[in-house]
């Protein structure tokens, strides 16, 4: 039986503890899905190699985060290039506090726009507008503020934050790594990136 994203979240969190990996598991899927705005499909291997930089973990913990990643990228994969819009960013539960889910939202930002500038994909010229938009605002929710208070309004902003990385994700990539497609798959309003501050 497949995972549910918040045990997956988990799984990958513990297994990237397990071996102090200094990368996050949202930005860790992050960076995932901006080598996956490609045209080339990024090799499991470059990417786990990118997540665990300067570490050499060993035994039972080099395993555990070897699946956990393996298991990561696959799932990913398999929801990137699902017609249905299944992809979901990678964040923890919605019963997590707001700081955390705010900061791991951050730092999803912060993997992507890694991501997709080692796969060599964010040249402004050869994008289009929205494409280009969308990553400038993705600049900006990497700055998110952690300590935004909770309150319905930032939790209504955090959703729709998740929301439109879930679109955005899904457009950069149809314009980088499937350029032949020529309709947008996601549409909608652009978030704001400023709410959360």
């Amino acid at each position: 039986m497949p995972m549910n994203e918040s045990e997956r979240y988990t799984d990958v969190v513990a297994a990237l503890a397990g071996v102090e990996a200094e990368v996050s598991a949202a930005e860790a899927q992050g960076m995932l899905c901006g080598l996956f705005c490609s045209t080339e499909t990024p090799e499991p291997a470059q990417w786990i190699a990118q997540v665990l930089d300067g570490l050499s973990p060993k035994g039972e913990p080099a395993r555990e985060v070897l699946e956990a990643l393996s298991a990561l990228y696959q799932d990913t994969r398999d929801r990137l290039e699902n017609d249905s819009l299944e992809f979901e960013p990678l964040l923890p539960d919605d019963d997590a506090p707001l700081s955390d889910r705010a900061t791991a939202l951050g730092h999803w930002c912060e993997g992507f726009l890694f991501g997709i500038g080692v796969a060599g994909s964010h040249d402004p010229v050869k994008l289009p507008r929205e494409a280009n938009e969308v990553i400038n605002d993705l600049t900006e929710i990497a700055r998110i503020d952690p300590e935004a208070e909770l309150d319905e309004d930032n939790e209504i902003a955090y959703t729709e934050l998740v929301e439109y990385l879930r679109a955005a994700t899904l457009l950069v990539r149809e314009h980088t790594a499937l350029p032949s497609s020529a309709q947008p798959a996601v549409g909608g309003d652009r978030a704001d990136p400023d709410v959360l501050h």
